[in-house]
């Protein structure tokens, strides 16, 4: 038998973009494209960084399309870059964060269930799962579910979709281990009263520290079954 028995007495809830998988170059495409159609230049990177990473699509829109936006063009435009983001990792697929596979057999050998929460829109969190399973073989197993921010009572910075995810895998928050990259991310697995672990895919390791997290790594290959139990011991 593994470090954790045979009921779960640990789980592990899963942000998608920037922690399972480096996705933000396809979101700037798909951004760039339907930002072009509207008008507005200058989206690259930092425009992304500011203005998307991190936030719900009903936020995002109502502050970048020109003019007046209702819910109705907002919703209009979301579904028209989840269409262009789902195309492009159909096509061009994405880089996974080195380590994610052996993770997940860590997972499934030590029995510990695993949750994507993320405040992406779900067509989008489920082609880049698709994608990570594609390239995990033990991914399916592991992850049981998916919460998606935009349909909790409140997205991230709240804690709603950690707290969610959480009751979907049958544990109180306290023995959740959350995986972030954002700050957003951060401050919503802290607030749920979950354990944070920041990978630094997108944030210095001492800024995560500072933003509340109990540790941080630099990829998976770091993640152990030792190194989980530690964080709840």
């Amino acid at each position: 038998m593994g470090l954790f028995q045979s009921k779960p007495k640990a789980a592990c809830l899963l942000d998608i973009d920037g922690t399972l998988a480096l996705t933000d170059p396809l979101y700037v495409k798909a951004f760039q494209d339907l930002m072009a159609a509207e008008g507005v230049s200058g989206v690259d990177e930092a425009w992304f960084a500011e203005h998307v990473a991190g936030k719900v699509d009903s936020v995002v829109f109502k502050n970048v399309l020109p003019g007046a936006v209702d819910d109705g063009r907002a919703n209009a435009a979301s579904k028209e870059k989840d269409r262009l983001f789902c195309a492009r990792v159909a096509s061009d697929g994405c880089d996974i964060v080195p380590g994610l596979s052996s993770f997940f057999t860590t997972c499934r050998a030590e029995n510990i269930p695993c949750c994507a929460v993320s405040n992406a829109q779900r067509g989008g969190c489920e082609a880049v799962l698709k994608h990570v399973k594609a390239h995990c073989p033990d991914a399916s197993s592991a992850i049981r579910d998916l919460v998606v921010g935009a349909e909790c009572a409140r997205a991230k910075p709240h804690p709603d979709p950690y707290i969610e995810g959480a009751s979907r895998v049958g544990l109180p928050p306290s023995r959740c281990i959350v995986f972030e990259d954002s700050r957003t991310g951060i401050k919503a697995g802290v607030a749920a009263g979950c354990v944070v672990v920041g990978l630094t895919t997108s944030m210095t390791a001492s800024a995560m520290r500072e933003a509340g997290c109990a540790a941080t790594v630099r990829d998976w290959s770091e993640v152990t079954a030792e190194f989980l139990q530690g964080l709840l011991a």
